[in-house]
């Protein structure tokens, strides 16, 4: 027999040993490849942020790269049918949150995804919002005289966009006050916030992180946050209920989701790599200063959440009739 022949025999022989070693129907050891992270919003945004910070430590405990992907488009449709559709097997992640995941299929009908198509693996963070008015000479300096004002006299108030969050926490709050107001939606917080500082609109509800700034330099005045407790960046500020308006705190919650029917051991890996990102004192840190609170829950505790949170978002959706513009 020929040394070349001999040598192939060999390699195959030891090919074949190799496999014989492993289980029947044996996958490769997760992970062995980078993983992708999806954000359904664009570079600079305080989700890209907090992913891109999460990713960073995630990879050192894993032993391989998590690149963050951003796919902005549709209010986060594009993102969710994109990792909807990827294989399960924990190389492609969501980074989202209930506003994407829950209340945009009920605004848009083309988005064809529900929670039901994803396996949420990692809680990552928790953002209630702030009630907000200019920090003007006559404007109201606490809940109470804003409702009041609302009674009075015809008002409106601002919004990120139709269906956006900002847009539901402030119909919850003139549900809870009996009141009514003029919707006035603007293409992103930014304006919005510019528009109510400018006197355009009497109030507008949004998150911490691009009101407080406005907020500490005297811009605004928050008169109630939105959570189920005082905000440790606004320790004077009283929640809504204690404001005397009670009910379920107000806060969009978010993490990391895979396609559904990732192997629980990849799962379990992946909410373990996010817990310890989460815990490392720069990313603490960061979100600190982004006023995001970690959400320190179990994995089991946040499908709870978001499975008991699900129907009211979407309830308050169908009631107001909103729809995709």
């Amino acid at each position: 027999m020929h040394c070349a022949t001999r040598r192939g025999l060999l390699a195959a022989s030891l090919a074949l040993a190799a496999g014989a070693a492993l289980p029947a129907g044996a996958a490769e050891a997760w992970p062995a490849r980078p993983i992708t992270l999806v954000v359904p919003q664009g570079p600079g945004s305080g989700s890209d942020i907090s992913a891109r910070l999460i990713a960073q430590f995630m990879a050192t405990e894993l032993g391989q790269p998590v690149v963050v992907d951003n796919r902005a488009g549709a209010g986060g449709i594009v993102a969710h049918q994109a990792v909807m559709r990827a294989p399960a097997d924990g190389y492609t992640l969501l980074f989202t949150s209930t506003a994407q995941l829950l209340v945009v299929p009920e605004i848009n009908p083309s988005a064809r995804y529900t929670l039901d198509d994803f396996t949420p693996v990692a809680p990552v963070l928790r953002a209630p919002f702030a009630i907000l008015v200019a920090a003007t000479p006559g404007s109201p300096r606490t809940l109470n005289e804003l409702v009041e004002r609302l009674r009075a006299t015809p008002a409106a108030f601002a919004s990120a966009g139709v269906g956006t969050m900002t847009h539901l926490a402030s119909e919850i709050f003139l549900n809870r006050a009996g009141v009514k107001a003029t919707h006035v939606p603007y293409k992103g917080s930014g304006a919005a916030l510019a528009d109510l500082m400018g006197g355009q609109v009497l109030f507008a509800a949004d998150s911490l992180t691009a009101s407080l700034p406005f907020v500490r330099s005297g811009k605004l005045r928050a008169l109630a946050v939105t959570g189920d407790q005082r905000e440790g960046s606004l320790p004077e500020v009283p929640t809504l209920a204690e404001a005397g308006l009670p009910g379920d705190p107000v806060a969009v919650i978010g993490g990391l989701f895979a396609p559904k029917g990732i192997p629980k051991d990849v799962a379990a890996r992946i909410g373990h790599a996010a817990d310890v990102a989460l815990r490392k004192p720069e990313v603490v840190a960061r979100f600190a200063a982004m006023e995001t609170g970690i959400l320190h829950v179990s994995n089991d505790a946040f499908v709870a959440q978001l499975r008991r949170e699900a129907p009211g978002w979407q309830a308050l959706v169908r009631k107001m009739g909103i729809k995709a513009e």
